[in-house]
């Protein structure tokens, strides 16, 4: 399991979709910028001197889908010995003070009988100028504590972190569900959703032990897998 590095790259997680039979299982690539960056939901993703990486899930595993709140567990304890403020925003989100510090992209690609996973990432770091629709809702570790970070460092501390929880997760250890409970910024709060093609107010209550999120919508108790939440008058 090894991190590789590269200058400039397209995307990382095309990268390794690409050319996953050169790497092993949980290797990792890094680069320091993205021609072709993507965020969920085809959103462009604009780097400028951040953490953008991806890691490769070549060997099957049960509950592939609770990879995205498994990395969303390790990025934040790993970005809270720096800041104080992170919230986790089900389903691939890292909030400090409501504006969004990291955005997490899982894809898989099918190849024979087997499925694999690239668990793509990036995470604000050392960016100081966003566009004026970004500029209230992002945020990055040096805006915030005004003084650059190595990114290098920063993603061999995360990577390490990540393959310790890797290890627990493929045994059964759900310790990251609680990461990502406790440290919600949607449990008991209304946000706006849609729901067969319409959008509502729902209350969120909880995130399942399947990964999915509880909503009460209309009065009626709702689970919802994946899709676009949004907090009232925030990211």
């Amino acid at each position: 399991m090894s991190i590789t590095y590269f200058d400039t790259i397209d995307s990382t997680n095309l990268y390794l979709k690409e050319n996953y039979e050169k790497y092993n299982n949980l290797d990792c690539v890094l680069a320091r910028h993205q021609t072709n960056g993507r965020g969920r939901m085809g959103r462009v993703w604009i780097d400028q001197d951040d953490l953008l990486m991806s890691i490769l899930v070549k060997e099957e595993v049960q509950e592939k889908e609770k990879l995205s709140l498994l990395i969303c567990s390790t990025i934040f304890k790993v970005l809270s010995k720096y800041l104080n403020n992170l919230k986790i925003k089900w389903p691939n989100d890292i909030l400090q003070n409501g504006k969004k510090i990291c955005g997490i992209l899982l894809e898989g690609k099918t190849i024979g009988d087997k499925t694999i996973v690239v668990i793509g990432f990036g995470i604000n770091v050392n960016s100081t100028k966003f566009d004026d629709d970004l500029i209230i809702k992002a945020t990055s570790l040096k805006k915030e504590l005004n003084k650059e970070f190595d990114i290098k460092v920063l993603a061999n501390e995360i990577y390490e972190e990540f393959l310790s929880d890797f290890s627990l997760f493929t045994k059964k250890d759900e310790s990251y569900l609680k990461v990502c409970r406790d440290n919600s910024c949607l449990i008991g709060e209304v946000v706006s959703v849609e729901d067969n093609g319409i959008i509502k107010d729902a209350k969120v209550l909880d995130i399942l032990d399947n990964g999915n999120i509880l909503l009460l919508i209309d009065g009626k108790k709702i689970e919802k897998r994946s899709g676009e939440i949004s907090l009232h008058n925030n990211y």
